[in-house]
C-alpha cells in the first residue's frame, strides 16, 4: 500500500482519504455500489488540481487491482479502467496501457497455480476493458494484437478456453475483413486444428470440443456478416481447409453432435457453443433482417444435436446414451429457442421422445429433473400460450403412443405372437393364462392413458392459473384463449357428446357458415371429444372436475374492487350454462331430472337479475354487498347441480338458498309488515349460515374461499343464533365419543360379514377347477378348511384395521372443518364496524358471547392427542389476540356488561372444576378474567355480582391448598387497570390478609406473602391515582374501611414469632408492603392515619433481622413516615443517648478501623485510577 502511494506522490489530506476509499468500494458485491464508486472516482479526477499525477496513479492502481479475487474486485476495477481510458484519452494511450497490463499480469512458471489463475483472469478483464473503452476499434494494429493474445491465452487451461473464445468473438466484430484474412485467419485456423487421440478414428471437426465449436460457428457468422464467404478472392486467401467457413450447414450437422454432447457436464449452465449454434440459425445478420428462419436447418440441428444426442431414449445405433444432465440441457435449450420459433417449427420439435422426457420428469416429484421439466413447461406456456394449450389438448384427446405403450411390450410383442397362437390353439390352462395376460395389458394401457391425460390436465390448469392470476392488462386474444381452455375443461368435467353430434360432421360439410356462430367453439370441443381414442374414463373426468373446481377461487378479491361477475367462477358458470341450455350436441354425463332442471333454471334467472343489478351500480364498494354474496352462492351451487356426485346435497342447498334470497335480497320491493320481516330476516340469516357451514365442510379450497367472501358480506347481519350455530361445531357428539374408544376387538357387523361372504364367493368361483379336482381328497379338504378359517380371521383383522383408518380419517376431517369454522369466527371478531354506535355495541356484545364457549372448547382439547394440537394452538391464538383484544378500546354498554358478567361466571366455574394447563388454557383463563372484569367495571357504578365472583375467586385462590384459579390474573388486572383492580380486589385481599380464623386465612406463608405482594401493587397504583387526583371518592372510602384491617395484618405479620418463620425474600415482600402502605397513608388524610402510621413504623423498627436488605427497608419505612430511624437492638435511640455514652464512642472507632486501608491498597487504587485516566 505504501509503495502504491509513493508512485502517485500524493500528499495526505481528507480529500485524499475519500479518494483512496473509492478503490475499496469498487470491490463491493452490489453492482450499483460499484458503479457509483466508479462515477465518483472519475468525477474526482476531473476536478483534481493534480490531475496528471492522480490519473497515472489511478491507472496503475486499477491495473494491479485486476488480479484481486476479493468479492467483485475484477468487475469493479475493469469498469473503472474502461471509464478512465474513455474519459482521459489524451493522458492515457492504449498502447502504453496494454504494455502496463502485460507487465503487471505476466505469468511465470515459478508462480503458484492460484497466482497464475488470478493473473490470467486479470489480464482477460484488462483486455476487455480496453475494448469497452471504445477506443480499440480505432487502433487496428493493437486490436489485431489483442485478438491474437486472447487466442494465445486460450491455451492456458481447458476451463479458460470458453471465456477467451467468447472475448475473441466479441472483439472480432470490430475487425475489418482485410485484417482478418491477412492476419487473423491463420491463428484461428491453428486454434481449430486438433490432434486426434491415440486409438481414435475421429479426425477434423468430429474431434473438436465445444469451445472450438463456439469459435468456429462465431467465425462463420462473422464471415457471413462481412461478406467474406461471398467474395471468392478473399476465400482463396484463407488457409486451406479452413473449417470455420462451413462449420454449420445442412446435412453436416451430425459432425457437431459429439463435441456439443460433451458440454452437458456444465449443467445447469448452458455452454456458449449452444448460443452460437442456435443463435446463428435463429438470429439473422443485420443485412438479412428480412430473411425468414431456415426451418429445415433448425429442425435438422434440433433432431441431430438435441433429440438424438441429448434426449435419447431409443435403441437405434445413431443415438447416444442419455443422462440426467443431457436431458436437463435439452429442456434448457427448449426454453431458449421456443420464444423465437414460428408455430409450425415449434410443433415439429415437440417430438414423441422429447415429450416423453417432459412427461417422465414432470409427473413424479421424486425425479431429479422434476423442477426443470416444470420450469420448461412454464416458460413454454408464457412465450407461446396458444401453441401450449393446443398441444396439451391434443395430448388429452389422443396421447402419444410412446406415453401409453411400454417399450418392453413393443419390442417383445412381435416375437411372442407365434407362441401365443400355439398356446391359444392348444387350449386349456394356457389359453386362460393368455386371456388374463391380455386383460392385464389392456388394463395397463388404460392406466397409462389415464395417467397421461391427468398430466395434460394438470399442466393446462397450472398454466391457466398463471394466466388468470396475472395482474397486467389482458388483451382480447388472451381472454378468448382463456375462455376456450375453460370451455374445454367444463365440457370434459360435466358433459359428453350427444347422439346428434355423431351425425353432425357429415352435415357440417354442406354449410361452412355455421362455424362462425357462437356455438362454433363448443362444436369444436365436441368434435375433439368424438375423436378421443380411447374414450375418456370416469377417473379422468372426475380429476378434470376437481381441477376445474380449484379455479373457482380466482378473482374473488373484495378489497380491490373486483366484481363477482368478473370472477373466474362467473366465467365458468356462463360457459356451463351455455353448454347446458343452448347446445343440442352436448349432454350431461348424468342428465338432470325435471325438478332439478327447473331449479337450475331458477338459479340462472336469479343470477341474471343479480348481474343486471350489479351493472346498474355506478360506484364500486370496497365491501361486497349482500346481493353479490348471493351471486357467488348461486353460481357455485349451480355448478354443483351439474355434478352428479354433489347434486343431491346441492338440491337442498339451492332450495334453502332460494328462500333466503327471497327474504333478504328481494325484500326491498316489500315494505309492509316490518315486525314479521325482522323475524324472518333473522331466521334466514341462520339458515344461510348453516348453508355456508355445509359448503365449508366440503374438501374444496375454492369453496372455502367463496364461503369466506360470502361470510364477509353477512357480517353486519349475524346474530347470536348464527354464532351459536357456528360454535356448536366444536361441541363433541355421542358418535365422536364412541369413535374415540378402542375398537380393535369390536364385533363384526352384518354388513361386514356380507362383504366377506361376497369376497369368499369371488375367490371360490375363481378356484372351482381346483376345488373339483381336490374334492375327493380328505386331507386336502381338511387343509382347505383350515385355509378358509385362516382367511376368515385375516378378513376380520382387515375389516377392523380399515375401520380404524376410516375413523381416524373422519376425526381429521372433523378437525379440519373446525379449523375452517374457527377462521370464519376470526374474520367476524376482527371486523371493525364503522357505521353507528349501535352496530359497534352489537358487535362487541356478540364477540363477548364467544368468550365462554371458545374457552370451554379450549379446556376440553388442551390435553388432546397430537392430532388436535393444531386446534388447541389456533383456539389459543384467536382468544388471546382477537377475542380478548386488550389493546383495543374496552366495550361499554349494558348489554356488553351483562354478557361479560355471564361469561365471567361461566369461566370462573370452569376454572374451579377443570384442571388448567399453565402454558395454554391457564394463560388464556388469566387474560379472559382480566378482560371481562375490565368490561364489567367500565362504568363507575359498582357491580355487586362481579365483586362477589372476584371475592370468592380470591378466597379460593389463597385459602385452598389445591386451588386451580390462576393467581396471575390478579396481578395482570392490577397492572393493566389499577383503578379497576383496586376497586375489585381491595376488600377480598384485605380480608385474607387480616383473617384470624384458619378457614378464611391464607393456606400457607407463601400465599400470605403473595397477598401482601398484590396489595403492594394495588397500593402503588392507588398512590399514583391519588397524587394525580384521579382516585374516586368511593375508592377512598373503601380504603378507609380496610385501613384497620391492613394495619392489623401487617402488625401481626411483624411479630417476632412470625418474623422468625419468614425467609429473607418473603420478609422483603412484607417490608415492601409496609413501605407502600405508609406512602399511601401519607398522601391521604394525615390526621386520620397518623396513629396507624406510628403503629406500623414501631412494628417495623421492632423487627430484628441480620439481613442488610431488611435493615435498609426498615430505614426507608421510617424515612417515608417522617419518623427518626431507631435500630431494633437498642444501639441508637434518642431517649437513651445520655445513658450510654461509651457505646457511642466505641462504635465510631470500630467503624473507623474497618474503613482504614493500608498504604499498599492506596497505591493500588492510585494505579488503577491512573490506568483508567490513560
Amino acid at each position: 500500500m505504501g509503495a502504491k502511494q509513493q508512485d502517485g506522490d500524493e500528499p495526505s489530506s481528507p480529500q485524499k482519504g475519500d479518494f483512496l476509499k473509492l478503490f475499496w468500494t469498487l470491490a463491493e458485491s452490489e453492482r450499483d455500489v460499484r458503479t457509483q464508486a466508479a462515477v465518483q472516482l472519475l468525477a474526482h479526477l476531473k476536478s483534481s488540481a493534480k490531475q496528471e499525477t492522480e490519473v497515472q496513479y489511478t491507472l496503475k492502481r486499477l491495473v494491479r487491482g485486476l488480479a484481486s479475487s476479493r468479492d467483485a474486485a475484477r468487475q469493479g476495477f475493469s469498469t473503472a479502467l474502461s471509464g478512465l481510458l474513455s474519459t482521459f484519452h489524451k493522458q492515457l494511450s492504449l498502447q502504453s496501457t496494454h504494455e502496463l497490463l502485460r507487465d503487471a499480469m505476466e505469468v511465470h512458471s515459478s508462480m503458484k497455480p492460484m497466482e497464475q489463475r488470478e493473473h490470467m483472469f486479470g489480464r482477460l478483464f484488462g483486455l476487455l476493458a480496453l475494448h469497452r473503452s471504445g477506443r480499440l476499434s480505432a487502433d487496428l494494429p493493437l486490436l489485431v494484437a489483442v485478438v491474437k493474445e486472447l487466442l494465445e491465452m486460450a491455451t492456458f487451461k481447458r476451463w479458460f478456453r470458453e471465456t477467451c473464445y467468447e472475448a475473441v468473438l466479441t472483439l472480432l466484430s470490430d475487425v475489418p475483413a482485410e485484417q482478418f484474412v491477412t492476419e487473423l485467419a491463420t491463428p484461428i485456423h491453428s486454434a481449430l486444428q486438433i490432434q486426434p487421440s491415440k486409438g481414435s478414428d475421429e479426425e477434423g471437426v468430429e474431434a473438436w470440443n465445444a469451445d472450438q465449436v463456439l469459435l468456429a460457428v462465431g467465425v462463420q457468422r462473422y464471415l457471413h456478416a462481412t461478406g467474406i464467404d461471398q467474395d471468392e478472392e478473399q476465400m482463396k486467401q484463407l488457409p486451406e481447409n479452413f473449417a470455420a467457413a462451413n462449420a454449420l450447414k445442412r446435412h453436416n450437422v451430425h459432425v457437431l453432435a459429439r463435441p456439443l454432447r460433451g458440454s452437458s457436464s456444465c449443467y445447469p449452465r448452458v455452454h456458449s457453443a449452444w448460443f452460437g449454434v442456435f443463435g446463428h440459425i435463429l438470429n439473422p445478420t443485420k443485412e438479412d433482417t428480412s430473411a425468414a428462419i431456415d426451418g429445415e436447418l433448425f429442425q435438422e440441428a434440433w433432431t441431430v444435436l438435441v433429440e438424438n444426442s441429448l434426449v435419447g431414449g431409443s435403441s437405434s445405433e445413431d443415438n447416444a446414451p442419455t443422462s440426467h444432465e443431457r436431458q436437463g440441457l435439452a429442456l434448457k435449450l427448449f426454453e431458449l429457442v421456443a420464444p423465437k420459433l414460428p408455430a409450425p417449427v415449434l410443433r415439429a420439435i415437440l417430438t414423441p421422445r422429447f415429450v416423453k422426457c417432459l412427461y417422465n420428469n414432470g409427473v413424479a416429484k421424486r425425479n431429479y429433473l422434476h423442477e426443470a421439466a416444470r420450469h420448461c413447461l412454464k416458460s413454454f406456456a408464457s412465450c407461446a400460450p396458444a401453441e401450449f394449450f393446443h398441444f396439451f389438448r391434443k395430448q388429452f384427446m389422443s396421447p402419444l403412443s410412446i406415453l401409453v405403450m411400454s417399450t418392453s411390450a413393443d419390442s417383445d410383442g412381435e416375437e411372442e405372437k407365434p407362441k401365443k397362437k400355439q398356446k391359444l390353439s392348444a387350449g386349456g390352462f394356457d389359453a386362460l393364462i393368455e386371456i388374463e395376460e391380455k386383460k392385464e395389458r389392456e388394463e395397463a394401457v388404460t392406466r397409462r392413458t389415464d395417467r397421461a391425460r391427468v398430466w395434460a390436465v394438470e399442466t393446462m390448469v397450472a398454466a391457466l392459473t398463471e394466466l388468470l392470476s396475472s395482474k397486467g392488462e389482458v388483451d382480447d386474444e388472451t381472454t378468448k384463449l382463456q375462455d376456450n381452455v375453460l370451455r374445454f375443461l367444463v365440457f370434459h368435467a360435466f358433459f359428453t357428446p350427444s347422439d346428434e353430434a355423431e351425425s353432425a360432421p357429415k352435415k357440417s360439410k354442406k354449410s361452412k357458415k355455421s362455424k362462425k356462430s357462437k356455438s362454433s367453439e363448443a362444436d369444436e370441443v365436441v368434435q375433439e371429444a368424438l375423436t378421443a381414442a380411447p374414450a375418456l374414463s370416469e377417473n379422468v373426468a372426475s380429476y378434470t372436475k376437481t381441477r376445474l373446481f380449484s379455479l373457482l377461487s380466482l378473482g374473488l378479491a373484495g378489497a380491490d374492487g373486483a366484481r363477482a361477475s368478473a370472477s373466474v367462477l362467473s366465467r365458468i358458470f356462463t360457459i356451463a350454462q351455455g353448454l347446458q341450455t343452448n347446445n343440442s350436441a352436448v349432454v350431461l354425463r348424468e342428465p338432470l331430472s325435471h325438478e332439478v332442471s327447473t331449479q337450475f333454471s331458477a338459479l340462472a334467472d336469479h343470477i341474471g337479475t343479480l348481474r343486471s343489478k350489479e351493472l346498474d351500480e355506478d360506484t364500486k364498494k370496497t365491501r361486497r354487498p349482500l346481493s353479490e354474496a348471493f351471486l357467488l352462492l348461486f353460481m357455485s351451487t349451480g355448478l354443483q347441480l351439474l355434478d352428479a356426485e354433489q347434486r343431491d346435497d346441492a338440491v337442498v342447498v339451492a332450495a334453502d338458498l332460494d328462500k333466503c334470497y327471497a327474504q333478504l335480497v328481494a325484500r326491498e320491493n316489500k315494505k309492509s309488515k316490518k315486525n314479521k320481516k325482522d323475524d324472518t330476516d333473522e331466521e334466514s340469516v341462520v339458515v344461510l349460515t348453516d348453508l355456508l357451514l355445509s359448503l365449508l365442510s366440503q374438501d374444496s379450497s375454492a369453496l372455502r374461499e367463496i364461503v369466506t367472501q360470502v361470510f364477509r358480506s353477512l357480517l353486519p347481519l349475524l346474530n347470536s343464533d348464527c354464532l351459536t350455530t357456528m360454535v356448536n361445531v366444536f361441541q363433541p357428539t355421542d358418535t365422536d365419543a364412541a369413535e374415540e374408544e378402542d375398537d380393535e376387538f369390536a364385533p363384526i357387523t352384518e354388513n361386514d360379514e356380507e362383504n366377506e361372504e361376497e369376497e369368499e364367493e369371488v375367490v371360490l368361483s375363481s378356484a372351482d377347477a381346483v376345488s373339483d379336482a381336490l374334492r375327493n381328497d380328505k386331507k386336502l379338504a381338511a387343509l382347505h378348511q383350515e385355509d378358509l378359517a385362516l382367511a376368515a380371521i385375516v378378513g376380520q383383522v382387515k375389516v377392523r384395521s380399515q375401520r380404524k383408518k376410516d375413523l381416524k380419517r373422519a376425526r381429521l376431517q372433523t378437525m379440519h372443518f373446525q379449523l375452517r369454522v374457527l377462521d370464519l369466527l376470526q374474520v367476524f371478531v376482527s371486523q371493525r364496524p364503522e357505521q353507528t354506535e349501535v352496530a359497534t355495541a352489537k358487535h362487541n356484545t356478540l364477540v363477548l358471547s364467544l368468550v365462554a364457549p371458545l374457552f370451554r372448547v379450549l379446556a376440553r382439547v388442551q390435553n388432546a392427542d397430537l392430532e388436535k394440537l393444531v386446534l388447541r394452538d389456533r383456539l389459543q391464538a384467536v382468544l388471546l389476540h382477537k377475542v380478548l383484544r386488550a389493546k383495543d378500546k374496552i366495550p361499554s354498554g349494558e348489554a356488553a356488561q351483562s354478557e361479560a358478567l355471564d361469561a365471567l361466571r361461566q369461566i370462573v366455574e370452569l376454572i374451579r372444576t377443570v384442571p388448567m394447563d399453565k402454558d395454554h388454557s391457564g394463560k388464556v383463563a388469566s387474560a379472559a378474567v382480566v378482560y371481562l372484569v375490565r368490561v364489567i367495571c367500565r362504568s363507575e357504578a359498582s357491580n355487586e355480582e362481579a365483586q362477589k365472583i372476584i371475592h370468592s375467586s380470591v378466597l379460593d385462590a389463597f385459602t385452598k391448598k389445591h386451588s386451580r384459579f390462576p393467581r396471575t390474573s390478579f396481578e395482570e388486572l392490577l397492572t393493566k387497570s389499577p383503578a379497576v383492580g383496586a376497586r375489585v380486589l381491595l376488600e377480598p385481599l384485605a380480608a385474607v390478609a387480616a383473617a384470624t380464623e384458619k378457614e378464611d386465612a391464607a393456606v400457607d406463608e407463601f400465599s400470605k406473602c403473595e397477598v401482601f405482594r398484590l396489595l403492594t401493587v394495588l397500593l402503588r397504583g392507588a398512590t399514583k391515582l391519588q397524587q394525580s387526583g384521579e382516585l374516586p371518592k368511593t375508592q377512598r372510602s373503601a380504603f378507609k374501611c380496610v385501613q384497620k384491617s391492613l394495619k392489623m395484618a401487617l402488625v401481626r405479620q411483624l411479630y417476632p414469632e412470625s418474623v422468625q418463620q419468614l425467609k429473607a425474600k418473603r420478609m422483603k415482600v412484607v417490608m415492601m408492603f409496609a413501605l407502600q402502605l405508609v406512602k399511601f397513608w401519607r398522601t391521604d388524610d394525615k390526621k386520620a392515619t397518623d396513629a396507624d402510621i406510628r403503629a406500623v413504623v414501631e412494628a417495623v423498627q421492632a423487627v430484628d433481622s441480620k439481613s442488610p436488605v431488611v435493615k435498609g427497608m426498615v430505614k426507608q419505612v421510617s424515612e417515608a413516615a417522617g419518623i427518626p430511624y431507631a435500630a431494633a437492638n437498642g444501639a441508637k435511640k434518642e431517649d437513651e443517648d445520655e445513658l450510654m455514652p461509651e457505646a457511642e464512642e466505641v462504635e465510631p472507632k470500630k467503624t473507623k478501623k474497618t474503613k482504614t486501608k493500608s498504604p499498599k491498597d492506596k497505591q493500588k487504587k492510585k494505579r488503577k485510577r491512573s490506568i483508567a485516566e490513560e
